[in-house]
């Protein structure tokens, strides 16, 4: 199958490589064959086509795009900004509408945490109303959704991406999402686990 490669995440010294394949507009994550993220030194890039034959190895819904790469080959590249827009939907509008509306929030951060309530899968797309602007988390950067009003919190989104952060992202941008896989505190194993979400990229 024909995948375009739409995203590259750090996950420490790997990366979570995200694909649509192009004949059924599939979300996929590409895993490599012991099941793990791509190494460092993984071949794929944005805006790459590969043909590649995988063995599907869904996760714990929502993260349900793992695949495991059985083989691969590169055979175009290709901007991929027009193929989403033409292809995939858009979420539009305010951050609160992504997801189906089905995210919650706390301290500005959006995240599931009922497993019994999801939206279909873990990733998308989104096409930005508002400047978000590069802020810093506990260290690592994030970007934020301002709202200019003491009746909103704003929201915040710690970014992930390979391409190194830039200042402002403007409005009409459009956004990767993705929700990181459940988790809570090793300390905490009682707490609920929560998807937090996060920043892929933009295009």
């Amino acid at each position: 199958m024909n995948v375009l490669i739409v995203a590259k995440t750090k996950w420490g010294d790997y990366f979570c490589i995200g694909g649509i394949e192009i004949t059924t507009n599939k979300y996929l994550r590409l895993m490599d064959l012991n099941g793990g993220y791509q190494p460092f030194n993984t071949p794929f890039k944005v805006g790459q086509i590969w043909n590649i034959t995988y063995k599907p190895t869904p996760g714990v819904p929502p993260h349900i795009e793992d695949v495991q790469v059985i083989s691969k080959t590169h055979i175009d590249t290709v901007n991929p900004n027009q193929y989403i827009l033409n292809n995939c939907k858009i979420w539009k509008g305010d951050l609160n509408d992504v997801y189906d509306f089905k995210l919650k929030w706390n301290n500005g951060r959006g995240f599931l945490n009922d497993p019994n309530d999801l939206p279909i899968n873990s990733v998308g797309f989104w096409q930005t109303d508002k400047d978000l602007i590069l802020g810093d988390n506990f260290g690592k950067p994030c970007y934020n959704y301002n709202y200019n009003s003491f009746l909103k919190r704003n929201k915040k989104m710690p970014y992930k991406g390979e391409v190194p952060p830039i200042g402002n992202i403007p409005a009409g941008t459009l956004i990767r999402l993705s929700l990181a896989k459940w988790w809570n505190p090793p300390d905490n194993p009682m707490m609920e686990k929560r998807c937090y979400l996060q920043l892929s990229g933009w295009y």
